[in-house]
């Protein structure tokens, strides 16, 4: 894996592009990104970090999805 910043954006780039509109247990993102665990990680703490995902819990599974914004 290439640690430099242009690649964990790109990886974020491909997270956020597989997520828009779709929720996705970790599991199904890393099936779908084809990305490693340590990239899929580095990726979402980058989106995590611009506040554009949502992580939230359901019993004992993960769900990711796109912060989406409302204005009125």
């Amino acid at each position: 894996m290439n640690w430099n910043r242009n690649a964990i954006g790109k990886n974020a780039g491909i997270v956020w592009e597989v997520l828009n509109d779709n929720e996705m247990l970790w599991e199904e993102l890393l099936e779908s990104t084809g990305l490693s665990p340590l990239e899929l990680a580095s990726a979402i703490g980058w989106l995590a970090r611009e506040n554009k995902v949502n992580v939230h819990f359901n019993r004992d599974e993960t769900y990711f999805s796109i912060y989406h914004e409302n204005y009125f």
